[in-house]
């Protein structure tokens, strides 16, 4: 596990800089709205306490710093330095009103108390965490009874011709691109491995299940490209 760690710190760290471009060319841009999509599922009110995981250059931190308003600072987790200092850079120039505080640290033991979040997110990270079920496990552990989880992360096309495309370009297309804008092409072949490798829709949905989280489900996004995963802490 610990090899698995560093592998994929080395991976973020050599496309940091370069990580908000390409994705939004990779994902021509969609993945805005997925984003937006994902917050909008949380249903957050104004001062809620609301932390995302996996947070990497604070996409996700933008949307719901002004969900939350300027008194409450939203908080970000991310386990790899270089994307933490991108985000902060990226943050000071966007959100000048508001609060926020973005952190290193581990999905799998986070430094927080219990019951203390009203909503988590977790966007295109879950995947390249080792122990999966420990860090959904401790996503339950950390929010409020009534809080919610969601989780945005890429998946595959039901529909066999939608299937057979997306597979293409996934699979051929997307690790040359991305070699192209970074010059790191084992990074973008780990994106396609770690996707491959990934849990299906239903599979993930269980895990949400048997932690304990009520009304999980999911949520298919762009012929399902990406998927949305969503549960309750029971009150």
């Amino acid at each position: 596990m610990r090899e698995i760690t560093t592998d994929v710190q080395s991976v973020f760290s050599s496309i940091a800089n370069n990580y908000d471009q390409l994705n939004t060319i990779l994902s021509l841009n969609i993945d805005k709205l997925w984003r937006k999509k994902a917050v909008k599922l949380c249903n957050i009110k104004e001062n809620d306490k609301v932390l995302d995981l996996c947070c990497g250059t604070g996409k996700m931190i933008e949307l719901e710093c002004k969900a939350v308003g300027e008194n409450t600072p939203v908080i970000g987790l991310d386990f790899n330095r270089e994307m933490i200092n991108v985000g902060n850079k990226k943050l000071n120039k966007s959100l000048d009103k508001y609060k926020y505080d973005l952190i290193q640290g581990d999905a799998m033991e986070l430094p927080f108390e219990d019951n203390t979040f009203h909503s988590i997110t977790i966007a295109f990270g879950l995947r390249n965490i080792p122990d999966k079920r420990k860090a959904i496990s401790e996503m339950y552990r950390v929010l409020k009874p009534g809080g919610k989880a969601v989780c945005l992360e890429l998946s595959k096309p039901e529909i066999p011709i939608l299937r057979n495309i997306y597979n293409l370009y996934f699979n051929f297309v997307l690790p040359v691109i991305g070699y192209l804008g970074t010059q790191d092409k084992a990074a973008y072949y780990y994106l396609r491995d770690s996707v491959n490798g990934f849990m299906t829709k239903r599979q993930l949905r269980r895990e949400f299940k048997n932690i304990g989280f009520e009304n999980s489900g999911f949520k298919s996004l762009t012929c399902g490209v990406a998927s949305l995963h969503f549960g309750t802490k029971p009150l």
